[in-house]
């Protein structure tokens, strides 16, 4: 096995020398957040994107962000010392508390952050082609940390499997008055009466797939607006999209068993999302 490199802070060493505290608020609370972001050829996608979206989840949760790193350099380096400059390769930055004692958020701590990369399998043309069916998780939630992409990911860990036991690829999140959310791991975009939507959430987080898709199509003169959204509102659209970093835009072939239409509009969806890059 070739050997792996991570950034752990400030060093770029072998996965195997790397250690992170027993006592990382990370490992005790879920104290921290993370990024997971998609490179092709060496060239990571949206990483302005990600990092505004971290550095403000670091704010609000009061951990030090480190807003002048040299954040191309790094991750260029990163994927070159893994041999990941060709092809697709998954991302991931975390950023902890680091060690500190007492509860609350203390500020008076060091941050930890790792950054690894590993490549990446893309699903099939055929999963493009087919979609994914997906099932509604049946524990409602109402948290503003879901607005954050925080280490606290049980949750979401559970919904997946709950899709996976039924032989579902992806699990819908409702909120606490049954509204439809997101995905476990992803954004939602769906086509209804010819318009693009995507729901309405307190408690979802802001898909960066899904803003620059947003962007995108504005560009087109069209619109992605966000509403509140039933499951039942979902069925009757004329297509439904799974988004997120790696995989980009998948289509929902059913909803519970439900089938979907598996709508033309894939390929231009697709279309934006590339130009964008």
């Amino acid at each position: 096995m070739e050997k792996q490199f991570v950034w752990l802070n400030d060093e770029l060493i072998a996965i195997f020398q790397a250690r992170v505290s027993v006592n990382d608020r990370g490992f005790l609370y879920g104290d921290g957040l993370f990024e997971t972001l998609r490179a092709d050829d060496g060239r990571v996608r949206f990483l302005a994107e990600h990092l505004e979206r971290l550095g403000a989840s670091a704010r609000a949760f009061r951990i030090h962000f480190p807003e002048n790193l040299p954040w191309q350099e790094r991750l260029a380096q990163l994927l070159t010392v893994n041999g990941l400059g060709r092809g697709p390769a998954r991302v991931k930055i975390l950023l902890s508390r680091g060690e500190a004692p007492g509860l609350g958020l203390p500020e008076e701590c060091r941050p930890t952050l790792v950054i690894y990369a590993q490549s990446y399998t893309p699903p099939l043309p055929e999963d493009y082609a087919t979609g994914w069916p997906v099932v509604v998780f049946p524990e409602g939630r109402a948290t503003f940390v879901g607005r954050h992409k925080s280490l606290n990911y049980l949750f979401y860990l559970a919904a997946r499997q709950y899709a996976l036991d039924r032989g579902a690829k992806e699990a819908l999140i409702l909120e606490a008055d049954g509204l439809v959310s997101e995905g476990a791991a992803t954004s939602l975009v769906y086509l209804h009466r010819g318009r693009y939507y995507t729901p309405a959430s307190a408690s979802a987080l802001p898909g960066v797939t899904i803003t620059v898709l947003g962007r995108g199509l504005a560009a087109r003169g069209l619109t992605l607006k966000t509403c509140p959204t039933t499951v039942a509102r979902l069925q009757e659209a004329h297509g439904l999209w799974l988004a997120n970093s790696l995989m980009g835009l998948m289509p929902v072939a059913a909803i519970d068993g439900t089938p979907m239409p598996l709508s033309p509009a894939t390929a231009f969806l697709q279309e934006v999302l590339a130009d964008m890059i």
